[in-house]
């Protein structure tokens, strides 16, 4: 039986975030290539790019950091009347408006496990999932921001969001997610977006059989050794009030599929490579994200990396391939910015007896951030299962991944920086090494 422990309360402010205590050091994760002193643009940007997303250089060499936003009290008896994810959006808001001069860098939902008491333990960095007794999920909302880089006593931006939802069909093919985004565009071609597209994320929601979706539900039960059906949804995070007039525009993404023994690092670089060609000019890169598909006996990745749904079975191993997914925009009458330079950069938690608690995982990725003086592009927090064969092998930069149906399920958050730019790691003498990465743990029940 688990502590009651009160409720965490509202995030820190920058300024509180950015001197928390904790190690320094992480993971080295980019393309190979030899160090370069960060050449990052080498045009100057136009005046204005109006709604795209311009890091200028007043934030090289500012932090950046997450606030997580999670339902509180959670009850276990009757899901559908916890907090909703538009309660999530509603206390981010209240907290960003008492921000001062602060960028939004990205959004995303985040898996928290619910613990006994009804609380999410928001300074975890690993959890378990029980194979036959259930395991309750949170679904939270991070948010990614860092410092403009002036004193103008700006109140931080408001966010709100958009679900995409295939149409789901129980008599013949569902709605693709491709199909999906399309009728999005169609929707919009008439009418403004609500603001600027900060990110864009695919996750899987649980089917509840004739009860229909529920896309801004918080909390899920599972349990490993049930049946389990999932749609594919896609959410759309706008920051209000970024432009002078709501502009207008088109959304799309891009899937990168991994060969067999590729690592998350290789694949960052094809899609690297696709970039550098050209092949979203005139387009602007929002987030990229890894998406975990379902892999199917006699059907190409291709067309399972935007199927609706899937099952994972309680009778059999579920084999999954993760796919790196580019989401893009282009508004209408503004100029896009140059094309990108893709590098990443992974930071997991350390592990000295126990595992490294979130605020200084925080930490870590802020001072390395603020003393590489990268230009961001986003961050994405990647729940990674631990010590399967793939995970043995490869660590954090595995692409392939397993449900076990026999055995309990452990996790840990990596956090994946993705970097407009090539860049040199800081001297050890400025941010240590961290303790090498445990692919393993032999006890999930201390999770």
């Amino acid at each position: 039986m688990e502590p009651s422990v009160p409720q965490q309360s509202l995030p820190p402010s920058y300024d509180e975030a950015i001197f928390m205590e904790g190690a320094i050091g992480d993971s080295q994760s980019v393309p190979s290539a030899p160090p370069q002193p960060m050449p990052y643009y080498t045009t100057a940007p136009p005046t204005d790019y109006g709604p795209y997303m311009w890091n200028e250089g007043s934030t090289i060499g500012t932090a950046a950091f997450f606030a997580d936003f999670v339902p509180t009290d959670v009850t276990k008896f009757s899901l559908t009347n916890n907090e909703t994810f538009k309660d999530q959006v509603t206390k981010a808001n209240v907290w960003l408006s008492e921000q001062r001069d602060i960028l939004l860098v990205a959004c995303e939902t985040v898996e928290f496990k619910v613990r006994s008491g009804g609380y999410v333990d928001l300074q975890r960095t690993t959890y378990k999932e029980s194979r036959s007794e259930r395991t309750y999920i949170a679904y939270g909302l991070r948010l990614w921001v860092r410092s403009s880089g002036k004193q103008e006593g700006k109140p931080g931006p408001q966010l709100c969001y958009y679900n995409i939802i295939p149409s789901i069909s129980y008599s013949s093919e569902s709605e693709d997610q491709l199909s999906a985004m399309n009728r999005f565009n169609v929707t919009f071609q008439q009418k403004p977006f609500p603001g600027r597209v900060v990110s864009i994320e695919t996750l899987k929601s649980k089917l509840h059989g004739g009860s229909g979706i529920d896309a801004d539900r918080t909390v899920s039960r599972e349990r490993g050794e049930e049946k389990t059906r999932y749609i594919m949804i896609m959410r759309i995070y706008f920051e209000k009030g970024a432009t002078e007039l709501p502009p207008r525009g088109t959304v799309g993404f891009k899937d990168f599929i991994p060969q067999h023994g590729q690592t998350h690092t290789e694949a960052v670089g094809q899609v690297s490579f696709w970039l550098q060609q050209g092949s979203l000019r005139g387009y602007q890169v929002t987030n990229i994200q890894t998406v975990p598909v379902k892999e199917k006996s006699g059907e190409a990745t291709s067309n399972l990396s935007i199927r609706s749904t899937y099952t994972e079975h309680s009778n059999s191993n579920t084999y999954y391939i993760k796919i790196l997914r580019i989401y893009y925009v282009k508004y209408e009458g503004f100029a896009p910015p140059p094309d990108a330079y893709l590098t990443s950069k992974a930071f997991y938690p350390t592990y000295s007896e126990v595992y490294e608690t979130a605020s200084s995982m925080r930490s870590r990725i802020g001072a390395w951030i603020a003393t590489t003086g990268v230009k961001l592009i986003s961050i994405e927090t990647v729940p990674t299962r631990v010590g399967h064969s793939e995970e043995r092998r490869l660590g954090y930069e595995a692409m392939r991944t397993h449900n076990h149906s026999d055995r309990c399920e452990t996790w840990e958050y990596i956090v994946w920086v993705y970097i407009n730019g090539e860049y040199a790691e800081p001297p050890t003498n400025v941010i240590r090494p961290p303790p090498r990465h445990v692919k393993e743990v032999d006890d999930c029940a201390i999770l």
